[in-house]
C-alpha cells in the first residue's frame, strides 16, 4: 500500500510539475517565516537539482548535440551576449530609468540556469540541447559579462570575474562529472529506469527552491506593492520576448535546437548573478535580477504548452 501511495505521489508530482513549482512560490509568499528559513538552502539545493537532472542525460546523445558546435554557440552567443546588449538599447531608448535599465540588462546578461535540463524534462523536450548549450554558455558567462559591461558602460561594476569563473566552473562540471560517475557505477539501464522518482525529487526541489527565494521578494512586495509590480511585470517580459526571439531564430535550425535556445535565452541563472552584484551595485537593480528570479518558478505553466502548440503546428506544416 506505502509504494503504491508513493507511485502515486511521484506521478502526480511529474504530471503536475507547473502547479506543485507556482505552489512553492505562493506558499513561501504566504509564509515569510518559512521562506527565511529555507533561504539558505536554495545554493545547497540548486547544485543538488543540477546533479540530478545531469543523471538524465545520455553522454552519447549529448556529444552527439556537441557536434553541431557553431549552432550551439550561436544559441550561446545570443542568451549572453545580444539579449542583454538588446535590452540595455532597448530601455534606454525607452525611458527607463538607470537602475531598471542596468538591472534588466544584468539579468539578460546571467548565464543559463544551471539546472535547465531540469526545466527542459519538466516542458518536455531534450535535455540533451539544453545542456549542449548551458554548460559551455555557464563556463564562459564571466567573460560575456564583462564584454556586456564594455558594450553598456556600468554594467559590470562590482562583478568579480574570477571568484565568479571559479564557481560556476566547480558546480557544473563537479556535478557533470559525479553524474557521470554515478551512471557508470549504479548503470545507465537502471538510472533511466528511475526517471520517474528523479522528475518528482526534482519538482520537490524547486518547491523548496521557490520558498526560499520569496524571502527577499516578499519584504520587496510588502514595502512597495505597486513600484514591485512593475518591476516583475518588465522582468516577466523579458523571460517571454526572450523565450519567444530565441525560438524563432533558431527554428530553421531545427525544433529540438529551437526550444532549448528559447528556454536557455529565457530561463536563467539569477542566483548567481545576485551573488556577484549583492552590495556592489544599487540597492533597487540588485533587486531587479532578485525579481527576475520569480518568472522562472512559473516558466513551466507558459512553456509547456507553447512547445506543445509548436509541435502541433510543426506536424500540420
Amino acid at each position: 500500500m506505502g509504494g503504491g501511495l508513493a507511485r502515486a505521489l511521484m506521478e502526480a508530482l511529474a504530471a503536475r510539475a507547473p502547479l506543485f513549482m507556482a505552489a512553492g512560490v505562493a506558499i513561501g509568499l504566504a509564509l515569510p517565516a518559512l521562506a527565511q528559513a529555507v533561504r539558505p538552502a536554495v545554493v545547497s539545493v540548486s547544485i543538488l537539482m543540477v546533479v540530478l537532472s545531469m543523471l538524465r542525460v545520455d553522454p552519447g546523445r549529448l556529444f552527439a548535440v556537441l557536434r553541431r558546435p557553431m549552432l550551439v554557440a550561436a544559441a550561446a552567443f545570443l542568451s549572453l551576449v545580444v539579449l542583454p546588449v538588446l535590452v540595455a538599447a532597448l530601455a534606454a531608448g525607452a525611458g527607463a530609468p538607470a537602475w531598471l535599465a542596468a538591472g534588466l540588462a544584468l539579468a539578460a546578461a546571467a548565464p543559463p540556469l544551471s539546472s535547465a535540463a531540469a526545466f527542459a524534462i519538466l516542458v518536455r523536450i531534450d535535455p540533451a540541447n539544453v545542456i549542449a548549450i548551458s554548460l559551455p554558455a555557464t563556463l564562459v558567462a564571466p567573460g560575456t559579462v564583462w564584454l556586456v559591461a564594455q558594450t553598456a558602460p556600468g554594467l559590470g561594476e562590482g562583478v568579480e570575474i574570477t571568484a565568479l569563473v571559479v564557481r560556476l566552473s566547480a558546480i557544473i562540471l563537479g556535478a557533470f562529472g559525479l553524474a557521470l560517475v554515478l551512471r557508470r557505477v549504479v548503470g545507465a539501464a537502471r538510472i533511466d529506469g528511475l526517471a520517474r522518482p528523479l522528475d518528482a525529487a526534482m519538482v520537490l526541489l524547486m518547491v523548496v527552491i521557490g520558498i526560499g527565494v520569496m524571502h527577499d521578494i516578499g519584504q520587496a512586495l510588502r514595502a512597495d506593492p505597486v513600484g514591485w509590480a512593475g518591476m516583475f511585470l518588465a522582468t516577466w517580459a523579458l523571460g517571454l520576448a526572450s523565450l519567444g526571439l530565441g525560438v524563432a531564430l533558431f527554428w530553421p535550425a531545427g525544433r529540438d535546437l529551437a526550444f532549448a535556445a528559447g528556454l536557455c535565452a529565457s530561463i536563467k541563472n539569477m542566483a548567481v548573478m545576485v551573488a556577484a552584484v549583492l552590495d556592489t551595485v544599487d540597492p533597487r537593480i540588485a533587486l531587479v535580477i532578485v525579481t527576475a528570479q520569480l518568472p522562472i518558478f512559473v516558466a513551466p505553466l507558459v512553456m509547456r504548452p507553447f512547445f506543445a502548440q509548436l509541435r502541433r503546428i510543426g506536424r500540420q506544416m
